[in-house]
C-alpha cells in the first residue's frame, strides 16, 4: 500500500499546483475522466460518468437507470477567450473594421474553438443527448505580416504604403512600390491588387456537430467467474461546416506624391457555402473484470460505423481503437491508464492517458491525471465534478478533433 499512498501524495500536489490561467473548463459528468487525462476506459464504478467513456460502462456500475448530471466542456487554443467571444459579431457583420480586427486576432496562429455537452439516462438501457461545436480559424501565410502592420491598416484611408515596405516581404506587395515610384500607377495597381488577393487566403472555419445518442448496454457472466460488459452507443447527427472568407480591396487604387505611395482598402467578411450532413455513427465497447480482481479492462471502438463528414476540416470520422486499465486498490483510490487511438487513425498519433482519484469521504473527491500532452487537474464536491486543463483529452464520442 506505500506505493498507492505515494501516487496519492502526487496526486495531491499536482492539483494544488493546478496553473490559473488553465483554457479548458468541464463541469458535471464529463468532467471526471477530464480531470484525469481523459483515462477511465475500464471504469465501472459510475454509470453518470462513465458512459460518455465507454458505452459498456452503464450496465457494469450495478447503479440500474440513473440520470446523468449534465455535463459541459469548453476548450480553445490559440487565441485568448476575449478575442473568441468578439469571433461571432465580427465575422458576422461585414463591418470593415470588425473584418479587420478578426485578421489582428487570429492571423498569427491556429485558434481553436470547440463546445460540448452531454446529459441524459444511463444503465442497462441508457439514453443520452450529447451536442459538440469547434470553430477553427486557418490563416493563410500572408496573414502574419499583414498582423504586423495592422495598426496602419486600421486607419483604412490614406495608408502610407511606403513606410510598411521593410515589414512586408510578400513580392507582389514590393513590386507595387517599386511601380508606383517609376510611375507606372497601372502596373502598381495590378501588383497592389495581386498582394490583396494574397491577403485574402484567410477562412475563418466553423464547424457544428449536434444530435441525440442511445447507448444499450449487457453484463455476462465468464466461465472463469469473471464479469463481461459490452455495450453500445448510436449517434444520429447533424452536421454543418460555415466558412466566411475575409476580402480586401482597393476601391480608389494606388497614388503617389514622390516617393511616398498611398491608397485606401476596405475589408469585409464574406461567407462561402454551407455544407450540411445528416448522418449516424456507432461505437461498441466491452469491460472485462476477472474473478477476485482489484484489475478491470476495457476496449473501445470508436465509429465503429463511421459518420459520412465529407467537407468538414478536422473531422474525426475514421474507425479507431483504444485500450483501458483501471485498479481499484481500496474504495476511495481509482487508477486509470489508457493507450487511445493505437491503429493510428484520423492523422493522429496514439496517446498514453493516465490519472487517478482520491475520495476524501462523501463530500469531497481530488483528481489529477496526464493527456498525452497536458497535465489535467479538478474535484467533486458534493458529486458535482469540475476540472481544468492546459489541453484536455479529447473525448472518444467526439467526431471533432481539436
Amino acid at each position: 500500500m506505500k506505493i498507492f499512498c505515494a501516487l496519492t501524495l502526487v496526486c495531491l500536489v499536482a492539483i494544488l499546483a493546478a496553473p490559473a490561467y488553465a483554457s479548458d473548463f468541464s463541469f458535471g459528468s464529463t468532467a471526471r475522466s477530464v480531470a484525469m487525462g481523459g483515462a477511465g476506459l475500464a471504469l465501472t464504478d459510475n454509470a453518470g460518468t462513465n458512459v460518455v467513456l465507454n458505452p459498456a460502462a452503464p450496465a457494469a456500475s450495478d447503479q440500474g437507470v440513473r440520470f446523468i448530471f449534465p455535463g459541459l466542456e469548453f476548450h480553445t487554443t490559440g487565441a485568448s477567450f476575449d478575442d473568441l467571444s468578439d469571433s461571432v459579431d465580427k465575422i458576422s457583420s461585414g463591418d470593415t473594421d470588425d473584418a479587420l480586427d478578426l485578421v489582428n486576432d487570429f492571423a498569427k496562429q491556429q485558434t481553436t474553438l470547440s463546445f460540448s455537452t452531454v446529459t441524459g439516462f444511463a444503465g442497462p438501457f441508457g439514453i443520452t443527448v450529447a451536442a459538440d461545436a469547434q470553430g477553427i480559424i486557418s490563416p493563410g501565410t500572408a496573414a502574419a505580416e499583414w498582423a504586423n502592420a495592422a495598426q496602419l491598416f486600421r486607419d483604412n484611408t490614406g495608408i502610407d504604403l511606403t513606410d510598411l515596405q521593410s515589414t512586408i516581404t510578400n513580392a507582389n506587395f514590393q513590386e507595387t512600390i517599386t511601380k508606383a515610384q517609376a510611375g507606372d500607377i497601372a502596373e502598381a495597381n495590378t501588383a497592389f491588387n495581386a498582394y490583396l488577393t494574397d491577403l485574402s487566403q484567410n477562412f475563418v472555419d466553423g464547424n457544428f456537430v449536434y444530435g441525440p445518442g442511445i447507448s444499450i448496454s449487457k453484463g455476462f457472466a465468464t466461465k472463469s467467474g469473471g464479469r463481461l460488459w459490452l455495450g453500445t452507443n448510436i449517434s444520429f447527427l447533424r452536421g454543418e461546416a460555415h466558412r466566411w472568407q475575409i476580402t480586401a480591396a482597393s476601391p480608389s487604387g494606388v497614388s503617389v506624391s514622390g516617393t511616398t505611395v498611398t491608397t485606401d482598402i476596405d475589408f469585409e467578411a464574406v461567407e462561402q457555402p454551407v455544407i450540411k450532413k445528416t448522418t449516424t455513427k456507432a461505437d461498441v465497447g466491452l469491460i472485462y473484470r476477472p474473478n477476485n480482481s482489484m484489475l478491470q479492462y476495457g476496449v473501445v471502438i470508436e465509429n465503429f460505423i463511421e459518420p459520412k463528414l465529407n467537407g468538414f476540416p478536422n473531422r474525426k470520422n475514421e474507425r479507431t481503437f483504444s485500450l483501458g486499465l483501471a485498479m481499484m486498490p481500496t474504495k476511495n483510490i481509482v487508477w486509470a491508464v489508457d493507450l487511445v487511438n493505437i491503429n493510428g487513425a484520423n492523422n493522429e498519433d496514439a496517446q498514453l492517458r493516465m490519472g487517478g482519484e482520491v475520495r476524501l469521504g462523501r463530500l469531497m473527491t481530488l483528481r489529477a491525471g496526464y493527456s498525452g500532452s497536458k497535465w489535467t487537474y479538478g474535484l467533486g464536491v458534493f458529486g458535482i465534478n469540475f476540472a481544468w486543463a492546459g489541453k484536455s483529452a479529447q473525448l472518444l464520442s467526439n467526431v471533432l478533433k481539436f
